[in-house]
């Protein structure tokens, strides 16, 4: 059986990847989402996951690396952060329950109207049937 060039397979990959695409598309849509944010002096990942935290009743590190499809050191170490800015508390112990401080919930609440600019800048950037599609394909955290 003959081999097909490398370059050929290559170009194949380049060209149909899937994996490559929504890894652009991530990037392109988060980069709308963080310039809308930064006045506030957080990043689109950072308000996500801080979204996660006061949207469930109790967040626990497994249950937020699971909602959110992290890696358990990727969110540890955004977690430290956004604790020493004083967005969250962690409390003691094994289950280690996540909370949103005062200061979380008034950089929520400030960053809000941003947020939506961001929304809109996006779903213009999409269309609104890729939106959709999107929001079918995959649900929201814990959803």
């Amino acid at each position: 059986m003959k081999q097909e060039p490398a370059a050929r397979i290559a170009q194949k990959i380049a060209t149909d990847c899937l994996a490559v695409r929504v890894r652009r598309l991530g990037r392109v849509v988060s980069r709308i989402y963080d310039a809308a944010l930064a006045p506030h002096g957080v990043t689109i990942a950072q308000l996500n996951l801080l979204a996660a935290i006061g949207a469930m009743e109790e967040s626990s590190r497994g249950r937020l690396c699971q909602a959110l499809d992290m890696e358990k050191s990727t969110l540890s170490r955004d977690l430290k952060r956004m604790e020493q800015l004083g967005w969250i508390r962690s409390s003691p112990g094994r289950g280690k329950g996540i909370a949103i401080t005062p200061a979380g919930s008034r950089l929520l609440t400030e960053a809000r109207p941003s947020w939506e600019k961001a929304q809109q800048a996006a779903l213009a950037e999409l269309g609104r049937s890729a939106f959709a599609q999107l929001r079918q394909l995959l649900p929201p955290p814990g959803g």
